[in-house]
């Protein structure tokens, strides 16, 4: 999956990362907006075994958090 991915007009960048190296995997997106401070948020009530299904996971989780905003 690509990190950064356009989406409205938000630049959305997937960041999933484990706590240690035998750890799940944990969702976690920045999005960029044009002239405003980044926004970041990790998803620690979530946890996935492979980085691929919490980036996809996280990708979601950014589309429905532009949307509702």
């Amino acid at each position: 999956m690509q990190s950064s991915i356009p989406y409205r007009n938000c630049l959305i960048h997937i960041e999933s990362f484990q706590l240690t190296h035998s750890s799940g995997w944990i969702p976690r997106f920045t999005l960029m907006r044009q002239d405003d401070v980044p926004s970041c948020r990790d998803r620690l009530d979530k946890v996935f075994w492979s980085k691929d299904e919490a980036d996809e996971f996280a990708l979601e989780d950014a589309m429905q958090w532009i949307d509702q905003n």
